[in-house]
């Protein structure tokens, strides 16, 4: 066998596994909890967060009357124009 124990290694092995102080086994519900909790509020003030930068960075949008103005710019028939401005109007 290429594998043995240290020399006297069971002896005192009984003893030394004695005095590994346990784990307390009343656990209050609280104490359970505090982990996802803790993952909770992370997940939250990430979206909290990044709301307040998607909103920040956002642009605004253009309002009907640029949208026709660069419709009318860019040399469009008048059937395109038409459907664009119903497209708008919906």
């Amino acid at each position: 066998m290429p594998y043995t124990t240290p020399e006297g290694y069971f002896e005192g092995l009984k003893q030394k596994l004695a005095g590994i102080p346990q784990r307390a086994r009343n656990v209050s519900p609280m104490q359970k909890l505090t982990p996802y909790l803790a993952l909770a509020a992370v997940f939250a003030a990430a979206f909290v967060i990044g709301g307040i930068l998607l909103n920040k960075t956002a642009t605004p949008s253009a309002g009907k009357e640029e949208i026709v103005e660069y419709l009318l710019e860019h040399d469009l028939t008048l059937a395109q124009l038409e459907e664009a401005v119903y497209y708008l109007d919906e």
